[in-house]
């Protein structure tokens, strides 16, 4: 279900991570340092289906 559902999006985001003229890998590292757990708590609710609006 999660491919199904998240893969384009995923594929995007890799593409951004990965291709240094967008944000390429050492930027993409130092956005990760700055997630909270707040932030990480957000992301599992969306990928579970349980974020309500």
């Amino acid at each position: 279900m999660f491919r199904e559902r998240w893969n384009d999006h995923l594929l995007r985001l890799e593409d951004l991570r990965d291709d240094d003229k967008k944000v390429g890998p050492a930027a993409w590292d130092a956005a990760l340092a700055r997630v909270s757990d707040s932030d990480r708590g957000v992301v599992e609710l969306l990928l579970k289906g349980d974020l309500a609006p």
